[in-house]
């Protein structure tokens, strides 16, 4: 049997230090759902009464810049932090999503616009989750 290798103490605490901007990849992920959950809330006042249409128009750009910020943050973990792939993949899917649910919205269909905003929400939530729960990195000594 052979015997696992041990990694120099500078490759070890390179190995296991975090992403650079991974700071930012986690504040952009809680903005990102909370402008989400915003535009849910406004949606049911919209339903209810006749200012609702405003409130929930005007979070809607909220929401764009809270995707595009996602979306650098996703890519600087993942270029510069040498973070996983996987965060700018989920984002930009997400940035579609969102883009299709501009132009459902803007339609009237809320068959589809309704049901996508509670998808989209969902989503934004699993990724807060999964991002909050990677274990910070230990330092190397």
């Amino acid at each position: 049997m052979s015997t696992p290798t041990k990694l120099p103490p500078a490759a070890r605490a390179e190995r296991s230090a975090p992403p650079r901007f991974f700071g930012l990849m986690k504040a952009s992920t809680v903005i990102l759902a909370a402008a989400l959950l915003v535009q849910g809330i406004t949606a049911g006042q919209l339903m209810s009464s006749e200012d609702g249409s405003q409130l929930h128009d005007a979070t809607g750009p909220v929401v764009t810049v809270a995707i595009v910020l996602q979306i650098i943050a996703a890519l600087l973990v993942w270029r510069a932090g040498r973070g996983s792939a996987r965060y700018p993949a989920v984002s930009a899917l997400l940035f579609l999503l969102i883009s299709v649910q501009f132009v459902v919205g803007g339609s009237g269909n809320l068959a589809v616009h309704v049901p996508l905003g509670v998808a989209l929400f969902g989503a934004s939530a699993v990724l807060v989750a999964q991002v909050w729960s990677t274990r910070p990195a230990r330092r190397a000594d």
